[in-house]
């Protein structure tokens, strides 16, 4: 028996909440909203689907003590893409619905993985962890899963491959300073510096393609909903089955000395061995330089709890 907690039903949320539901991810269903009436809408749309699909989860709302034997508990709150250039203003919008929401789900005695969405991502988790008082390694954001993603489909659209084809990560800070590590790309085990499939392969156009696909989304929709959704979708589906997914996410890097996007094996405990590649030296200076404005904001986030006492 799986069970997954949402907290948070804005566009992510709720959107998540229905993909759950139609890849019967999930035996039970807790969602939970500062707005009760979003909430009951939320579930019982979700029971009307239900009735078209072969499995029926149970779906629980606005329950905090019903997350207590959850596996996955992933965090939606507060108003993603506030002001999307401006991340301390987000950080400071964000950070009395995490206090609140952390006080609540450490009450109710919950001791499984934590999947944070809301950001500036690798602060804000790192400020749940803080908060919960969980280990860090059941602690993690999405991180640079979506920069990664769309890195993989601009390379494969310009070698007019398969995405499938790529490996690589982007490191750092989502929606910040992002690392693309070139040094860990390979397509079809080629390196970059080769000719990939008749085709050279510019990194600097590579970058500005990856950027404009997050550009295009944005000045349409505002948010990034079903990319979102689907990546956490696949990192619930890797820790519930155990599954060792590397994917680079949010996570406590003792090298950096607090959260960073690095990529690591996710599993049912959440992290478990972090991927230390060979990086070339900038690389490692950007991670570095990543990790040092990540610490500012988690700062700025204890700074605000002192000014709240």
């Amino acid at each position: 028996m799986s069970k997954i907690g949402i907290i948070g039903l804005g566009h992510v949320g709720r959107l998540l909440a229905h993909q759950l539901l139609v890849t019967g991810m999930g035996d039970e269903l807790v969602l939970i909203d500062r707005d009760d009436q979003l909430a009951l809408a939320v579930q019982t749309d979700l029971r009307d689907a239900a009735v078209a699909l072969a499995g029926h989860p149970k779906i629980i709302i606005q329950d905090y003590a019903a997350l207590r034997d959850a596996q996955v508990i992933v965090v939606a709150v507060g108003k993603s893409s506030l002001i999307a250039d401006q991340p301390m203003a987000e950080l400071a919008f964000n950070h009395d619905a995490i206090k609140q929401v952390a006080a609540q789900v450490k009450a109710s005695g919950f001791t499984g993985v934590v999947l944070n969405l809301s950001n500036p991502n690798e602060a804000v988790t790192a400020y749940i962890q803080q908060q919960l008082l969980l280990p860090p390694k059941q602690v993690l954001g999405i991180g640079t899963v979506l920069e990664t993603a769309r890195l993989h489909r601009a390379i494969a659209a310009t070698a007019k491959l398969a995405p499938a084809s790529v490996s690589g990560f982007v490191y750092g800070q989502h929606d910040g300073q992002q690392v693309f590590a070139w040094s860990t790309v390979r397509v079809n085990g080629q390196s970059l510096d080769q000719t990939i499939n008749g085709h050279h392969l510019d990194q600097q156009q590579l970058k500005i393609n990856a950027d404009l696909d997050n550009w295009y989304t944005l000045q349409g929709l505002g948010y990034n909903a079903s990319a979102v959704c689907a990546w956490a979708a696949r990192i619930i589906r890797a820790i519930l089955t155990n599954e060792q997914l590397a994917l680079p996410v949010a996570i406590f890097q003792p090298q950096y000395e607090g959260y960073v996007s690095f990529p690591a094996l996710i599993g049912r405990q959440g992290i478990g061995n972090l991927l230390l590649l060979n990086l070339y030296p900038v690389e490692q200076a950007g991670i570095k330089t990543a990790a040092a404005t990540i610490g500012q904001q988690v700062a700025a986030l204890q700074r605000m709890d002192e000014n709240n006492d």
